[in-house]
């Protein structure tokens, strides 16, 4: 029988399968393109992939107990980051990177909680649950809103979904 933490790390594990789904259509693209519709400027599929790598940091690694993964460009991309210019920003490849490995640490670690770590105070401060438990829903929420980012992108650029 599995356990709470385990399907918590299988959820959001296949969160993240819908999220390649919708990329991988998306990765031939200009990925720093901004659409703006009804005047309002939505994000790049570039600054999706980069924020949510450095979120998952946050909410499955450091609000967790997990050992984060320190990368420069963190901070640009995190809640209420604009990103970077173009020209600063870090080569695709290597937020992909990250973006993966982030993923795969974060999935392992959340894997081995037990009840008594799930149980311990939401250290966030953002207002999702008081425990580490609602942490982790929120992470899987949370992914799950920026694939919806990744489906209009999909279909502003034209590209078939379903």
């Amino acid at each position: 029988m599995k356990t709470e933490a385990q399907i918590l790390a299988t959820v959001m594990d296949s969160t993240r399968h819908y999220t390649l789904s919708y990329f991988n259509r998306l990765r031939d693209q200009d990925l720093h393109r901004r659409f703006i519709c009804e005047g309002k400027e939505l994000n790049s599929a570039f600054w999706l992939i980069a924020h949510l790598a450095t979120t998952e940091n946050g909410l499955l690694l450091r609000a967790t107990g997990g050992e984060v993964i320190k990368f420069s460009w963190a901070k640009n991309f995190t809640l209420g980051g604009a990103g970077l210019p173009q020209a600063e920003c870090p080569p695709f490849s290597e937020v992909f990177d990250m973006f993966n490995a982030v993923h795969t640490k974060a999935i392992a670690h959340v894997a081995t909680l037990d009840d008594q770590a799930l149980s311990r105070p939401n250290i966030t401060g953002l207002p999702f649950g008081d425990q580490v438990r609602h942490v982790v829903m929120h992470a899987i929420r949370h992914e799950g809103s920026h694939i919806g980012h990744l489906g209009w992108l999909c279909k502003l650029y034209g590209i078939k979904t379903m």
